[in-house]
């Protein structure tokens, strides 16, 4: 029997947006690109589709430029400086997760529970291209469980390219909702040349979602435009005088290490408010409370567009589960 959300699709949306767009129709408020990028096991360098724990991830997120008045909830993320360049996004995620087989109606114990996650994304980007550095921050407000129509994209999906139903959706995690907020701090390390340079990293997140902490270095290699600097919007020109070195063309490949500590996730173990009541989640013993992420891609951009391919690969999460090994491909449009 189909479970039924208690929380009308309709009251989700309207919450959402009352909550994330504030203030767009502001003559200070300056669209500058568009950014789509899709996560899927079925585009991996192995060729091969598993539906097998993090299964599809699709996000769409707008771009865009404002004049320095802040109202809340924007006041909420976190400028670098009063001189900073800062560049802004909203944006709708949808993540889905799945047991290794979906064939199987039934739970599978000790595999990963069925979940889906729908959540509207609010980020600032601010950057500052003279002391290499870059703060990004996020809030993430939505849903978990039916209500995040997980079930019903994958079922669509699946049927139009003549793939195994799903069939153990009756057993996701439960209603629930995410409220999670998000920090990340860049910093250049060492640039030997301008076609090589290492950047360092540390994250965090709280809320939930997933509460965790996490450390790592980029690694790019090639042809391309100043990374503290609108990165995300092929196009923009560098500030701070250095509009001379602006490359229309970037070609470059780029490794990303991440070891990341976590103390819970509301995926594995069900919403934090309706978790016990779901029909199966991972025990809180069962958690590995680290893994390490490696992402490795290459991206051309051409003036106002730009294009990345890559590869995401996660170790173990909890006891007994395997690696996470899923292709993205994003693409950037500058408007």
């Amino acid at each position: 029997m189909q479970h039924k959300s208690n929380i009308p699709p309709g009251l989700i949306i309207l919450l959402l947006t009352a909550s994330f767009f504030p203030g767009y129709a502001q003559p200070s408020f300056k669209a500058q690109a568009v950014r789509f990028s899709e996560d899927n096991d079925f585009i991996n360098l192995r060729g091969e589709g598993t539906d097998r724990y993090y299964t599809n991830g699709t996000r769409i997120d707008l771009l865009y430029t404002k004049s320095p008045a802040r109202k809340f909830p924007t006041s909420l993320l976190i400028p670098l400086h009063e001189g900073s360049d800062d560049l802004y996004a909203v944006g709708i995620n949808q993540l889905i997760f799945t047991p290794s087989d979906i064939s199987n109606p039934q739970v599978i114990a000790g595999d990963r529970p069925y979940a889906g996650l729908l959540f509207l994304n609010h980020t600032l980007v601010s950057s500052d291209n003279v002391n290499k550095q870059k703060l990004t921050t996020e809030m993430d407000l939505g849903v978990i469980g039916p209500a995040s129509f997980a079930r019903e994209t994958q079922t669509f999906i699946h049927r139009l390219i003549h793939s195994q139903k799903p069939m153990g959706w009756d057993n996701q995690v439960k209603d629930d909702i995410i409220l999670n907020y998000q920090i990340q701090y860049e910093k250049l390390l060492i640039s030997p040349s301008d076609k090589f340079e290492l950047i360092g990293l540390v994250e965090a997140d709280a809320g939930t979602l997933s509460n965790k902490i996490a450390a790592g270095l980029t690694f790019r290699v090639g042809r391309y435009n100043s990374y503290f600097s609108h990165y995300e919007k092929p196009g923009i020109p560098i500030r701070d005088g250095a509009a001379n070195s602006y490359m229309k063309y970037q070609f470059y490949f780029y490794l990303k290490p991440v070891l990341v500590a976590f103390m819970d996730n509301s995926v594995l173990q069900g919403g934090m408010f309706t978790g016990y009541h779901s029909v199966y989640t991972i025990p809180t013993d069962s958690l590995t409370r680290y893994y390490m992420q490696f992402e490795y891609g290459i991206v051309f951009g051409i003036k106002r567009f730009g294009i990345s391919v890559d590869e995401k690969l996660r170790t173990r999460e909890y006891k007994g589960s395997q690696v996470v090994q899923v292709g993205n491909i994003t693409l950037f449009i500058g408007l």
